[in-house]
């Protein structure tokens, strides 16, 4: 009811602005306001979504960070435990991505610690973006510390809970793939693995000469990327968006973001690849990294900017994802067999 009577406000205000002689000052204040009350209204609704995870929140460089944290009912609370971070995409939100993507299942099934961090916006549960450096939203415009967020959470939560160190991995969509590529790239890594889904390693805005990348790795991190042939959001080929909710960027492409784990781990720099028909997906994998780590590429040949296996999609007009890639099991069955050495 509250919700409808904003509305009803908002609707009032507009045609008193269209119809009455504001001023600039006056016309300024009621657009914020206007603003404001969708804002407030799109962040109350992404609280409805109904997941079994626990929110969380605590101070890191004077600002309160979100987080939402899953504990499987089969887990004793003492024996070491693997965790998992998922990152929603850009615009989105942790709750949006548990609900959306599904992982929670996994997570009971597969017995791992299933974390999924806020980024940050001008709203506080959803239309929030991870900084990766090349644009995205409020994050990078306002250079927001999310590598020392993730890492000050991870050390918050390796003091409450006994997690095996040696199986700590990432996985999100788009936005939230880009953050796991730079996430594990740092020098101070500890992610054994990542899966980012629809996501690239680079890009830059238009106007930019040279493309944004993380630093070149230190560590080597086992890779699994899953990639959408029809993806218009993020394409195979790399180059300007044809989809995107701000101004189209240009991203590196599927071959190029390969390349730059293949190099960093060491890998077999030509592909063993094959082309499975009941994922519909052409696998390109690369073997004999650095410590064990390798570089494996799921090119779906019906997947769009989606999250492929989710039964779910976020907003009419989205992508649908297809259903023949289960990626939620492809996902832990990657991580599982590549802790870190």
């Amino acid at each position: 009811m509250r919700l409808r009577k904003a509305w009803f406000y908002s609707a009032v205000l507009v045609i008193f602005a269209l119809f009455s002689p504001l001023n600039a000052v006056n016309a300024g204040k009621l657009r914020e306001f206007i603003k404001d009350t969708l804002r407030k209204r799109i962040d109350a609704k992404a609280l409805q979504q109904p997941v079994s995870s626990t929110r969380h929140n605590f101070e890191f460089e004077g600002r309160t960070r979100t987080y939402y944290l899953y504990l499987p009912t089969t887990w004793n609370k003492k024996d070491p435990i693997s965790v998992v971070f998922l990152f929603h995409g850009g615009a989105g939100g942790g709750r949006g991505a548990l609900y959306y993507y599904e992982l929670e299942a996994k997570a009971e099934e597969a017995g791992f610690m299933l974390v999924a961090p806020d980024g940050t916006g001008e709203t506080e549960n959803i239309l929030l973006t991870w900084n990766v450096s090349f644009g995205f939203g409020y994050a990078q415009k306002n250079k927001i510390n999310d590598t020392g967020f993730i890492a000050a959470l991870l050390d918050k939560l390796s003091k409450e809970f006994p997690i095996d160190a040696k199986r700590i991995y990432a996985t999100g969509l788009s936005n939230g793939a880009m953050f796991c590529h730079w996430l594990a790239a740092q020098p101070e890594n500890r992610f054994a693995a990542i899966a980012p889904v629809v996501g690239t390693v680079g890009g830059k805005e238009q106007h930019e000469k040279d493309m944004h990348l993380p630093p070149v790795p230190q560590t080597p991190v086992s890779v699994c990327i899953i990639q959408g042939l029809v993806d218009e959001h993020v394409l195979i080929g790399g180059g300007t968006q044809k989809k995107s909710v701000t101004e189209a960027r240009e991203l590196l492409s599927a071959s190029a973001t390969i390349d730059f784990w293949v190099q960093a781990n060491g890998c077999d720099k030509t592909a063993s690849t094959t082309f499975d028909q009941s994922l519909l997906s052409t696998v390109h994998h690369h073997a004999n990294g650095r410590d064990g780590s390798e570089v494996t590429a799921y090119v779906v040949h019906n997947l769009g900017h989606a999250w492929p296996g989710s039964t779910r999609t976020p907003r009419k007009g989205s992508d649908k994802p297809p259903q023949q890639f289960k990626a939620n099991d492809i996902i832990w069955d990657f991580f599982k067999n590549h802790p870190k050495p």
